[in-house]
């Protein structure tokens, strides 16, 4: 991940208070390991719990306004963009009594070929510390960013936006309660289902992805046919990628850590498609009176289309091709 442009501006309130912005003047010092450490721990902790979206049309808000006009910018004028948004973010906290202050850093980095416009929201965190002092063990209070505890955060693929493509912003889908509902309108992000898309996805995880080590000599086929049963029957469909993960690898954030490394947009919740689901178990396909019922293995080896004519597909298959001459 390369970091192209990071600050962190600091809004206090507490619950039934008034907001209080703090504003930074100047940029990180994107040298310092340090800033570098917070902003992969966030991204990466970010990346678990994704739940994918647009703007909406509905709710044009002044982050979005002002995003347009910081991207159309010659200049980019990166802080004075971060700052502009603050106010109506305020405005939207003081709005709600049981809403919490916190840090807002803003960030433009680069990842798998990608350039994104992130927002992260963090608090402080009080936690103990030992220290040593006229011989004895001391107990001392210290005050630290939980980067576990992420509390609000959005992050923008500015080419997919620019092209105007589906699911182009993404946000935490972990905040959902009441209280935090202010970022997201901030914002003006609007999730976006889309079931068949995020299936396919999960499919294609599926087909590469390492097969769990406990595991070891099972076929990929096998493999499919373990998370078609698991997904279409024990979960219904309603797939929850972090408990697939859990019961398949021990581990919650298996799939979304291959997903992020491999750029694949999938929802960490959705309602499987079932066409599409299905093809974890075998492709079925019926037209023109002909039925082919076959593993999704064979597709692209044993059975393909041709190059040059769209009327034709080929199966390479001797005992079916023995078989079909026996018919005849």
């Amino acid at each position: 991940m390369i970091i192209k442009n990071a600050i962190i501006h600091n809004i206090k309130k507490e619950i039934k208070g008034l907001a209080e912005i703090d504003y930074s003047t100047t940029s990180l010092n994107l040298a310092d390991i340090k800033s570098r450490s917070l902003l992969d721990e966030l991204y990466s902790f970010f990346s678990k719990s994704i739940k994918y979206g647009i703007f909406s049309s509905d709710n044009h808000t002044m982050f979005h306004d002002k995003f347009d006009e910081y991207l159309l910018d010659e200049n980019n004028n990166f802080i004075e963009f971060t700052k502009s948004t603050l106010p109506d973010l305020k405005t939207r906290m003081d709005s709600i009594s049981q809403s919490k202050g916190g840090y807002v850093i803003f960030a433009e980095i680069s990842n798998q070929s990608e350039t994104f416009f992130v927002v992260f929201v963090v608090r402080d965190k009080t936690g103990k510390q030992f220290s040593y002092k006229d011989k004895t063990m001391q107990i001392n209070e210290v005050i630290h960013i939980d980067t576990t505890k992420l509390a609000m955060a959005c992050r923008i693929n500015i080419r997919s936006y620019q092209e105007k493509k589906d699911r182009y912003l993404s946000f935490l889908s972990t905040t959902q309660d009441e209280t935090s509902k202010y970022f997201q309108n901030w914002i003006g992000a609007r999730a976006q289902s889309k079931s068949q898309e995020d299936t396919k996805a999960l499919r294609t995880i599926i087909n590469n992805i390492e097969i769990p080590v406990d595991e070891n000599g099972v076929s990929r086929e096998k493999f499919r046919e373990r998370i078609y049963e698991l997904c279409s029957k024990k979960h219904s469909k309603n797939i929850n990628l972090r408990s697939v993960s859990e019961e398949v690898w021990r581990d919650p954030d298996y799939i979304s850590n291959y997903a992020s490394q491999k750029g694949i947009i999938i929802n960490d919740e959705f309602t499987a498609d079932d066409a599409e689901l299905k093809k974890l178990h075998k492709f079925s396909i019926f037209s023109d009176n002909i039925k082919l019922d076959f593993p999704p293995e064979y597709i692209g080896c044993k059975v393909y289309t041709d190059s040059k004519e769209d009327d034709i597909v080929i199966i390479k298959s001797k005992a079916f091709a023995d078989k079909l001459r026996a018919e005849q």
